[in-house]
């Protein structure tokens, strides 16, 4: 058996990516099965832990039970993975040092006392140290290992329904979601009573125990979807914790139908073992990375104390002027601004039961010099109605878990759930207002962010839709348009300055077409047949549809472009491209001759639907040489800006 000793600052010399010729010894903790006969465990040197997966070709080492819990291995062959903001070692090559203790789970402190201390120490805590001093270190030097793995009600088990469980109940006997029949388990401390919960800003996909304590911020009503022909019941929840994270839960079947009827918005409750998978973010009603699958196993609890004064989601504002990229978006946003101009108070009679919902429109201005127009629903909207008269220029509004939608280019829409706030502390509020009377603004000398700015809606091809370049953009805009935060029949127009790096040659270049309306041309019976309008075409003309890949300093993006636009770019039309495909000499020196020429492109990005998936295609809506005069005076004027 190997010979080797367990250094501490390894895992820090690990995540710097220093090198390891000789391997790394480590003890493992928190071992478990992934599927696909992989492990994923908790690795630490006695100081810090990391995350560890175990390739599957030492699957049997594990069901031998020599690679288990608490035993020392030395990993001579790994790579360094970077999983959201948490490192993650893959260990494709190891010996055993020191076997563990079995296959029992144990937290690393636990695995590096028992593996170091004496027959006559073992259960005692360190020289110094008072169990308390140990407790403590563990939660603050390594926040990522297991919770005790015992978190059972302290009640005794009570009369059993059919499916073989207890009635749910939540206070103080946690709820179990599974339906499956369980063996009672010795009393031990309640989740609702634990001391230590994980922080939401801690959660990730590589564990199922975790505990968090939160508060319910928000529960959608249920619902019901279809899944193989059956009909599943849905719930989800928002919650908070005190660190000002939210998270998106959902809950499933019967434990849905239960937690709809018994859990209350505004409460604090315990939840235990379950799982985290990255967020949906196209379904997702919060501002996360992950979201929460409350499982057959979790565990959900009111929690002792109801102490909420910290659980409030934490404020994120987006400026006025980055709106437009939010259209359609199902993400909420916060928006703040100086309140312009109000609108005057009135009802909109509501379909589903004829009810009369108060509204009144209010517009908003940032340091960005844009406005926005927000519009206030119900009690938000009769709420401000008299404080807000007269106080244009003087006060700021907050609004947060607002929908940016595109009527009239661009606007936001208050939810039942948005929080409207006036003059809200901090300073970010009297820097606004600062800002607006010191440099003399008006509402006048706002541009409104729905009329002037690239993400601007139009019909894709009308010419008014192209954008002024009041901003500087780049592909990098371009490639973030997503088909979700488009409309079907709409389109956003981008300007940018690009170069065109590839013409690809491998797809259609040009079709025949009619030169008097641009419809294809096809042979026929020996002749030009334009199926279109059923004519016969004597002297065809070729058209171009030519695919380039564009760059600039920010990156890559796919174009299309037609026949007046590739025209353009190629320097020739369409027929003398083909007669030089087609006489074999000089068509590869045709497409490298405008490989990096600099363009002023204005780039239409639409939605468009393949094989019922829906996709953003980009397309160069206008093409022009770049003017080195003008371009150079619109950079000097937009850098000029910077300083208001």
């Amino acid at each position: 058996m190997a010979t080797a000793t367990i250094n501490a600052g390894d895992i820090v010399r690990l995540k710097s990516k220093q090198e390891f010729p000789n391997g790394v010894v480590l003890r493992v903790s928190d071992l478990q099965e992934v599927g696909g006969r992989k492990h994923r465990c908790v690795l630490s040197d006695g100081s810090a832990t990391i995350r560890g997966i175990i390739a599957s070709q030492f699957a049997d080492l594990v069901a031998s039970g020599e690679l288990s819990n608490g035993c020392v291995v030395k990993i001579n062959v790994f790579s360094m993975n970077a999983v959201g903001n948490e490192d993650v070692m893959l260990a494709t090559d190891l010996s055993i040092v020191t076997p563990g203790n079995g296959s029992q789970p144990m937290d690393t402190d636990t695995a590096l006392t028992a593996h170091n201390a004496t027959p006559e120490a073992a259960g005692k805590p360190a020289a110094g140290k008072t169990p308390g001093d140990v407790t403590g270190a563990k939660e603050n030097s390594t926040p990522m290992l297991s919770p005790p793995t015992d978190f059972k009600s302290s009640k005794t088990p009570g009369p059993t329904t059919a499916a073989g469980r207890t009635p749910v109940s939540f206070t103080p006997t946690p709820l179990s979601l599974s339906t499956q029949k369980t063996a009672p388990t010795p009393p031990s401390m309640s989740v609702s009573d634990r001391k230590k919960h994980h922080k939401i800003p801690q959660l990730n996909p590589y564990r199922t125990d975790w505990c968090i304590k939160a508060k319910l911020e928000r529960k959608a009503p249920l619902r019901s979807m279809s899944i193989r022909g059956a009909d599943i019941k849905i719930l989800t929840v928002d919650l908070v914790d005190d660190t000002g994270q939210m998270i998106q839960g959902t809950f499933w079947r019967a434990a849905a139908e239960r937690c709809a009827d018994q859990l209350a918005e505004g409460k604090v409750y315990v939840f235990h073992n379950f799982k985290v998978k990255p967020a949906d973010k196209k379904y997702s009603s919060v501002k996360a990375d992950y979201q929460i699958d409350f499982t057959d196993g979790t565990e959900v609890s009111e929690a002792a104390d109801q102490d909420t004064t910290s659980m409030t989601a934490a404020v994120e504002i987006t400026p006025i002027e980055v709106l437009p990229r939010r259209v359609g978006a199902r993400a909420p946003v916060d928006v703040m601004g100086v309140v312009l101009a109000l609108g005057s108070l009135g009802t909109v009679k509501r379909k589903a039961d004829s009810s009369e919902l108060p509204r009144r429109d209010v517009t908003l201005g940032d340091m960005s010099c844009k406005s926005v127009v927000v519009t206030l629903w119900g009690d938000n909207a009769h709420a401000l109605a008299q404080q807000l008269d007269g106080q244009e220029g003087k006060v700021v509004l907050q609004v947060t878990h607002a929908r940016v939608t595109d009527f009239n280019g661009c606007s936001v829409s208050s939810l039942t759930k948005s929080v409207v706030s006036l003059n809200p502390e901090g300073p970010a509020t009297t820097q606004l207002l600062a800002w607006y009377s010191t440099a003399g603004m008006a509402p006048d000398r706002f541009a409104p962010v729905g009329q002037d700015l690239p993400g601007t809606r139009g019909t894709s091809g009308g010419s008014g839709a192209v954008p002024s370049r009041e901003r500087f953009l780049t592909l990098k805009d371009v490639s973030g348009v997503t088909a979700e935060s488009l409309p079907d029949d709409k389109a956003v127009f981008q300007a940018v300055t690009a170069c065109v790096a590839m013409v690809n040659s491998d797809s259609q270049m040009y079709y025949l077409a009619n030169p008097e309306n641009g419809r294809k041309v096809v042979d026929q019976g020996g002749g030009r047949f334009a199926e279109a309008d059923g004519r016969v075409v004597e002297r065809p003309e070729h058209r171009y549809v030519l695919s380039v890949k564009v760059a600039d300093h920010t990156g890559e993006s796919v174009l299309q472009l037609f026949n007046k636009e590739a025209e353009a770019v190629m320097g020739m039309k369409a027929d003398e491209l083909a007669a030089l495909k087609d006489a074999g000499e000089g068509f590869a020196a045709a497409l490298q001759s405008v490989q990096w020429r600099p363009w002023s492109v204005v780039v239409m990005s639409k939605a468009r639907e393949y094989n019922g998936e829906k996709r953003v295609r980009h397309t160069a809506h206008k093409v022009d040489a770049l003017d080195w005069v003008s371009e150079g005076q619109r950079l000097v004027t937009l850098i000029g800006k910077y300083g208001n």
